[in-house]
């Protein structure tokens, strides 16, 4: 089978309109002098039209053609402007008509062709007062204009604007009304709106992306009365289906079964120009060119397609549980999944962020997906996010997820790279360098497939197993009574040098000195309150100071030994406190809790939590420890441990004065031995164990 040859990446051509005499002209003049010939071509559409008359011939001939001929010359005119640009690689600027109306005449003729429709990227409108433009057009000394009144260009330009706006909402172009003031203001502003066009793109994508998000958890958030703790955030093509909707969309299109190599045109573009911005966009484009209507086509699929039980089963979950929401991000059809989520009664459930015709607000790239998911975890809105893909596309959205689920369909239809990309990415998470702790599983669907990878390297989840651990935790929700600074900026920088291997011993123990007194300071004094209290201001006189409450009847407890040095920060914080070392939970006595309004225990590392359950118990079973406020301050928290599965999960859920602080949550189950032990590097005892 022949090649197809390459499909080009669409050039940026940005058009300069208004009615004749408006400037467009004299705008084109000063943009020749001003512009780099490196970054931008300048034409005048009519000229390009008289050159290509041939020779000794000129516009007054192009005027003689009929209506019809006059079409041709203007199609192939914006043809050779885009051909020369793509070929140069630069920004086309091009003067141009949309429609002339002669006097006396109902209405316009409208002169824009399929071919501009297909070329323009971007439309600069001048707009004039219509009075100031009707004297311009009798003073001009050196095109004749025919006579027509202020009020006939008035209703003229209004409706040139009405229809290019609406093209803009029709087929993407941008279009932007400019107000015309002097020509060298002018411009000079129109300059650099041509430089914002041609470095607009991804970026400015990026911000439209996240303006998205910002919107679909307000959304959200309002109609709740539970707050939202958690996200799953899904791919949607050969994750949420076994099915390409966007394959499904161009068999429809072509009314005819692609060949099993067969490539679609969106393939065509991806295969030359790889998975880019500009590459998605050009999709984009198509998309909305496409030849049949693009709702009864993205009907028509969204009627073929199913979803996997299981994870439709998930969604549906959501329904229920309103501290938790989903949302589906994909680089393919918007309006397709949209739809699919409507036939399943999960339109009001699921938010649905993509692309796929240019009509849409933006390009959903590999990247925009892990905007999405870092936006979600991101100190804005704290979230859980788990997130769910298939391909190489996924891969950044899954790291940057607290936990990444890779979905595993069939092997004829399962990407061939995902492979290698997943081992790499494993292999950065396991040398600390992915953003952050997290976890990657796999789901088989259906659960009979063969799995990627060792599942030792990457563990499978049944999602069709209620009893499954990951199952339960989708919905459990974190404890209330759990607090953490995770994916807090000050936290990252907190953390790094207690997982620093080149840190041990004096520096380490200051490290969680300064974490000790920034939980207490950050949370344990909004948990517990404060109180006032009288101090001598540096000027002579008394002012208000604050202090925990009660908290001279505070009591520190170091969990010895690796809890010692965070517990001197909390101390730091709270003076006043009693200090005690425990090495068991015996060393907790009934005279340390008499009369005392809060306990807080420390320790460097909560892992099972079963230390903490054991002091809980010991303090809850003496009379004096029965109601007292108990607090768990730890540097790292295992995840596992704070759901509704372990003990210490379902108290933080139940005891209401039983509260759990932690720096950071992490998902690795790991426990440190010799060298590795949080004690050991502490007290620089490596070498005994």
């Amino acid at each position: 089978m022949v090649a197809a040859p390459p499909t080009p990446v669409r050039p940026t051509i940005i058009g300069i309109y208004g009615l004749p005499g408006s400037g467009k002209s004299t705008i084109l003049e000063h943009l020749t002098l001003s512009v780099s010939s490196k970054t931008f071509a300048v034409y005048e559409g009519s000229s390009v039209i008289a050159s290509l008359m041939g020779p000794n011939r000129g516009l007054g001939d192009f005027h003689a053609l009929t209506e019809e001929e006059k079409t041709r010359y203007r199609e192939l005119a914006i043809t050779q402007i885009r051909d020369e640009c793509q070929r140069s690689g630069l920004a086309g600027v091009v003067a141009g008509h949309y429609m002339f109306w002669p006097r006396g005449s109902e209405q316009g003729t409208v002169v824009w062709t399929e071919a501009d429709q297909d070329t323009f990227t971007h439309i600069i409108y001048l707009q004039v007062a219509a009075e100031t433009l009707c004297r311009r057009r009798q003073r001009d000394q050196i095109r004749q204009r025919e006579a027509v009144t202020p009020e006939h260009l008035h209703k003229w330009q209004e409706e040139e604007m009405r229809q290019l706006d609406s093209l803009e909402k029709n087929s993407g172009i941008r279009f932007e009304c400019f107000k015309y003031g002097t020509v060298e203001h002018s411009a000079s502003e129109i300059l650099q709106k041509l430089h914002g066009f041609r470095t607009e793109s991804e970026h400015c994508n990026h911000v439209r992306v996240l303006a998205a998000v910002d919107e679909m958890v307000a959304n959200i958030t309002a109609c709740r009365n539970t707050k939202v703790t958690t996200a799953l955030v899904f791919d949607a093509d050969k994750t949420l289906t076994a099915k390409d909707t966007g394959r499904e969309f161009w068999e429809r299109q072509s009314s005819r079964p692609l060949g099993k190599h067969e490539l679609t045109p969106a393939d065509k573009i991806f295969r030359e120009h790889g998975y880019t911005y500009e590459a998605f966009r050009q999709v984009a484009m198509l998309y909305s060119n496409a030849q049949r209507d693009f709702e009864s086509v993205c009907n028509e699929v969204a009627k073929e397609i199913t979803l996997y039980p299981e994870l439709l089963s998930i969604l549906r979950r959501v329904r229920k549980h309103e501290h938790v929401m989903a949302v589906v991000v994909t680089c393919g059809l918007q309006r397709v999944w949209e739809l699919v989520m409507e036939k399943e009664d999960l339109g009001g459930h699921v938010t649905i962020i993509g692309g796929g015709d240019i009509r849409e607000r933006f390009i959903i790239t590999a990247k925009s997906k892990e905007g999405v998911v870092n936006r979600l975890r991101g100190p804005l809105y704290d979230l859980r996010v788990v997130a769910f893909g298939d391909g190489p596309l996924d891969l950044p959205m899954l790291r940057a997820a607290d936990e990444g689920v890779v979905v595993v369909g069939e092997e004829l239809t399962r990407s061939k790279s995902m492979d290698n990309a997943l081992s790499m990415a494993i292999g950065q998470v396991n040398t600390n360098d992915a953003p952050h702790s997290h976890t990657l599983r796999q789901t088989l669907l259906p659960y009979t497939v063969t799995p990627r990878l060792q599942t030792a390297r990457l563990p499978v989840v049944d999602l069709s197993d209620p009893t499954d651990p990951f199952n339960q935790s989708l919905f459990d929700g974190p404890p209330s009574n759990l607090l953490h600074a995770s994916n807090r900026p000050s936290a990252r920088l907190l953390m790094t040098p207690t997982r620093d291997a080149n840190i041990s011993g004096p520096a380490l123990r200051e490290a969680h000195r300064r974490i000790g007194w920034y939980l207490a300071t950050e949370f344990i004094t909004s948990l517990i309150g404060l109180e006032e209290y009288s101090i001598p201001h540096v000027q002579g006189h008394t002012t208000t100071g604050h202090r925990l409450l009660r908290e001279q009847d505070t009591t520190i407890v170091a969990l010895m030994r690796g809890g010692e040095p965070m517990a001197f920060g909390v101390n730091e914080a709270f003076p006043l406190a009693m200090f005690l070392h425990a090495k068991t939970p015996e060393d907790v006595k009934p005279h340390h809790l008499s009369n005392q309004h809060t306990i807080i225990l420390v320790d460097s590392v909560v892992n099972n939590g079963k230390t903490v359950l054991e002091f809980r118990e010991r303090i809850r079973a003496m009379d004096e420890g029965k109601d007292i406020h108990l607090v768990v301050v730890a540097g790292v928290v295992q995840v596992e441990a704070t759901g509704t599965g372990h003990e210490l999960g379902r108290l933080l859920r139940k005891d209401s004065k039983f509260h759990l602080l932690a720096l950071r949550m992490s998902e690795n189950k790991f426990t440190g031995r010799g060298g590795t032990d949080t004690g050991n590097r502490l007290f620089g005892s490596t070498h005994l164990d």
